[in-house]
């Protein structure tokens, strides 16, 4: 049974706009509970946002099928304002999920932002705050994340008028993807679903699964003590033990098929095939249809000292959506994951980000900013950008937009290109620019976008979203919290 929000106040709770917080204190937990009391405050924004939030959690996937839950039936679950809370937190100060456990329990103003007073002893599992929050999706998180902007474009309503953007690159958590180590990952899920299976089923042959494993490792590791040799014949022998690696692979994956089509041809229990038998044979499929490539481009990479085309390559099983992004930039020339646009305005808000898929920054630009003057009705005036957005047609396109576009020309300028730089307003712009990186450095530091915590590729966009929705939280906060500061000092003036 699900809530929009808990109405009985419990004995001790007071109601959320009366909590009042240390204006002093510099966590940046206070504006981010500011921002939401803010948004309680407000009632039909309030409704609008736990509608979105409630869609997502009634939803569920059956048969590729969306279907609706009732509402009204099941065990008593969060309520989508405790939800909201709880997600705006974990990213708003870049928690992982044991620390948000340990403040969803012990956090005074936490408990008391979620309608809970010094004598309830309602507590939050771990488990249960992973699994709410992981139903949210990122298409609802982007719309949240709007309507907060909308709020604070009232109390700064000229912030809209210049933006800027930049891109950065959120990691994947994976680690650095040899062909080696790739293979062995492989080997190892699929030793473990298949003991699984066989343990199951009771099928045998697995026995010795734990000396394959051993196995495998030992020849992982005389790769990795080669590859790092500066021998002679050290590529004879490489290629030598990488051979001999893929095809211990090839044979593992053959006995795994061979056990597959063995527990297609037993009889089941319908509740036990459905419920645990066919989902573990999907993903052993999936992870030997994944080691298979991975053997491929390592025998044409090695043995056959082939060039691996770029789309073709595969960086990690785990997270098989991750590209290989080098930028160059000291200290991670190369990183795992996407590139990530973001454009922020006057006041801070992100008006608008984008995940990157094989995409570059050129290519991006133009239908961002027509997308954004769209949606704003064209009151964006100047926008600025660094050279890396810079191409004749985007410089093109964007003066048709916007009163001032500031993009910097790669490589040499013309007099008119001078000119047009070196005019007041174009410099101005540019000054302005570096702010961008304040941006990111808050997102990456503040908001956990160095590193995606959460899993595959869904999770990953969930993530990110949920990084621009807390660092929104964050700047409206902070807003609130300067306007209650000053009249604070206004208070004790006229005392």
């Amino acid at each position: 049974m699900r809530k929009m929000i808990k109405n009985n106040r419990t004995l001790g709770s007071i109601h959320i706009s009366e909590i009042e917080f240390d204006l002093n204190c510099r966590h940046e937990i206070i504006p981010i509970l500011i921002a939401l009391q803010c948004i309680y405050g407000k009632p039909k924004l309030l409704k609008e946002i736990l509608k979105l939030i409630e869609e997502d959690i009634l939803k569920v996937s059956e048969k590729n099928q969306l279907k609706k839950k009732n509402a009204k039936r099941g065990a008593p679950g969060l309520d989508y304002w405790e939800i909201l809370v709880l997600a705006s937190v974990r990213h708003g100060c870049n928690l992982d999920y044991d620390a948000l456990h340990d403040l969803a329990n012990n956090h005074r103003k936490l408990r008391q932002m979620m309608n809970l007073g010094e004598m309830d002893i309602k507590q939050y599992s771990r488990s249960s705050l992973q699994e709410n929050i992981a139903k949210i999706s990122d298409k609802t998180i982007e719309q949240i994340s709007q309507l907060i902007i909308e709020e604070g474009h009232k109390i700064s309503p000229k912030a809209i008028e210049k933006v800027r953007g930049d891109s950065f690159v959120v990691q994947t958590n994976i680690h650095y993807p040899t062909d080696a180590n790739l293979i062995l990952d492989g080997i190892r899920k699929m030793l473990t679903l298949v003991n699984n299976l066989a343990t199951i089923l009771s099928i045998v042959g697995w026995r010795k699964h734990n000396y394959l494993w051993v196995r495998a490792r030992k020849t992982n590791r005389k790769i990795q003590r080669i590859a790092s040799s500066k021998k002679k014949n050290r590529l004879e022998k490489l290629q030598e033990l990488y051979l001999e690696y893929i095809k211990f692979a090839i044979e593992i994956i053959e006995r795994c098929k061979a056990t597959i089509t063995t527990s297609n041809k037993m009889k089941k229990d319908a509740l036990i095939d459905s419920l645990i038998i066919k989902p573990l044979i999907k993903e052993l499929k999936n992870y030997i249809e994944l080691t298979e490539k991975v053997c491929d481009l390592a025998y044409r990479r090695v043995i056959c000292d082939e060039t691996i085309p770029h789309n073709e390559k595969i960086f990690s099983l785990f997270e098989p959506h991750t590209e290989l992004i080098n930028r160059g930039k000291v200290p991670y020339p190369i990183e795992f994951g996407h590139r990530v646009l973001i454009i922020q305005d006057r006041a801070g808000f992100i008006l608008k980000y984008q995940i990157m898929d094989h995409v570059t920054d050129d290519k991006v630009l133009v239908p961002a900013m027509k997308e954004l003057q769209e949606r704003y009705y064209d009151k964006i005036q100047s926008a600025s950008f660094d050279r890396g957005f810079y191409t004749p047609a985007n410089r093109t396109e964007l003066e048709k937009i916007l009163t001032l576009s500031c993009l910097p020309k790669k490589g040499n300028h013309s007099q008119e290109d001078k000119e047009r730089e070196g005019s007041p307003e174009f410099l101005n712009a540019r000054k302005r620019h570096p702010g961008i990186e304040s941006c990111i450095h808050a997102l990456g530091a503040g908001n956990g976008l160095v590193l995606c915590r959460d899993k595959k590729e869904k999770g990953y966009r969930r993530y990110v979203a949920l990084g621009v929705l807390g660092r929104n939280l964050q700047v409206l906060g902070t807003i609130l919290l300067k306007k209650a500061k000053k009249k604070q000092k206004q208070k004790l003036k006229a005392a």
